[in-house]
Order: C-alpha cells, then structure tokens, then sequence
C-alpha cells in the first residue's frame, strides 16, 4: 500500500538524521560542562555505566545536547537479555564533561532479541538544543518511541498528553488505524491520529499540535485539526505521516 511505503521510506530516512540536541540545567550550560569523569546514571540498574560508556565510545553521534553550542555525544544502549527496565538505555556523553544515562520505561522495552535505536533529535521550543527520541522496539506493528531531553543534571523522559506512560507512536499502528509523530518549524510537537472508514476509501484524521516550552519542554495548549480525507491523500494532507523530525532539526557538525 502506498501509506506502508512511505513510511517505511521514512523511518531509514529518520534513523539517519542528526541534529542538534537539548535543554541546558537550570544553573546554565556551564554546569553541564564541568570537566568530570562521572556518569549519571538512572540509579535503577547496577551495570549502567558501563554498558552506556561502550555505546558512546561506539557512537558516530556528534550533536549539541548541553545547549552549549560543541558538539556531544549520544547513544542508545541495549541488553537484550537483561530483566526490565535495565534492557535498554539512552546516554549523552557532554563535551568536557559529564555522561548521563538513564533507561527506558519499563514496559517499553525491546521485545525479545530486538534493540532500542536512536530515530530523532528534534529541536523544541525557543531554547538551544534538542531532544532524544528513542524507539523502544517494544511495539510489532508501530514505532513506539520516547523522548528524552537534558535538563536538571539528568536526562528526563518528556512527558507526552497522548499517554500516561510518556510513550507515542512515531509511525504505524496498521492501515486502519495509522499515527504519526512529527514536529513543526516553530518547535511545536504534532500529534495525529487517523481511522479508516468503513468503505476502506477514506481517513476520518485528528491533528493535535501542542507548543513546547520550559526548561525541561512541557507539552500544552494543543490546537486540533479534524478532516475527512481519500486515503491516496493522507501523506499530502498530513506529510507527518511521511516525514517526522525535518521541520525542526538541523544537520550535526
């Protein structure tokens, strides 16, 4: 099907993308770069650090993640055959400074023999930087991603309003019932939705395009767009559905 096609066209395109990263702490840039060996790690999973440590040494991802304006280093770790939640992590080595760690949430970790992989550093906000967003690999039929951003002396996860555990879906869901996650130029997060209808020849769709802001990027005042459209136009009507993170990155130095 076309809508299949295209996103699968995109989800190597997304894997691909390196942009600039994320958020500083709430004392300034300054602090996140402090020269330290020390890694920060979640706390929850005894061998983080060194399993996060290997992935940044292996890492070809060079990208602003302090706000500083130098380049740092990001990853995504997995141990497929540890116990959740210490199957999967992300980690930000700063430039000069300090690593941070922490792991996915629990219940979306890697399904069985499967990695967690970096898909997105997509800018938020008004703020330097970008955010971390992570497929979890715990979905068959969709990219179940998270997002991460650097904030406070850790990585947090940023809280999504389309889930109470602070998941979305990137891409997928099946034909009937396809999401798509995806950004816009202003920092702005989208969100949308569509369902298929009973004649198979249309998208009933809801857009929600929440405004991101605050330090550690809060999701709010959604605006929601709701169309009815044939389903050989949805990737026209709605190009989230083809293309995620390009509205608002730019290209690692």
């Amino acid at each position: 099907m076309q809508l299949r096609t295209g996103l699968a066209a995109c989800a190597v395109t997304v894997g691909l993308v390196v942009l600039p990263a994320c958020g500083q702490a709430p004392s300034g840039p300054a602090d996140l770069s402090r020269a330290s060996s020390d890694v920060v790690t979640s706390g929850d999973c005894p061998n983080e650090r060194a399993v996060v440590r290997r992935a940044l040494g292996r890492s070809p991802v060079r990208v602003d993640v302090s706000g500083d304006g130098r380049p740092d280093t990001v990853a995504v770790a997995s141990r497929p055959e540890a116990a959740k939640p210490c199957r999967a992590f992300v980690g930000v080595r700063v430039s000069g400074g300090r690593t941070y760690s922490t792991h996915l949430f629990p219940l979306a970790a890697p399904l069985e023999g499967l990695r967690a992989r970096l898909v997105g550093l997509p800018e938020l906000g008004d703020r330097p930087g970008a955010e971390v967003v992570v497929d979890t690999r715990a979905a068959a039929d969709a990219l179940l991603a998270q997002m991460f951003t650097l904030a406070g002396g850790r990585l947090r996860v940023v809280r999504v309003p389309v889930s109470d555990d602070g998941t979305f879906i990137v891409e997928g869901g099946g034909v009937i019932y396809p999401h798509a996650a995806a950004c816009t130029a202003e920092g702005d997060m989208v969100f949308t939705e569509a369902a298929q209808t009973r004649d198979g020849k249309r998208f009933r769709v809801v857009r929600r395009t929440y405004e991101a802001g605050g330090h550690r990027i809060r999701l709010a005042d959604p605006t929601v767009e709701r169309a009815t459209v044939p389903v050989d136009r949805l990737l026209d009507r709605f190009p989230e559905y083809g293309m995620h993170w390009k509205a608002c990155s730019a290209s690692a130095r």
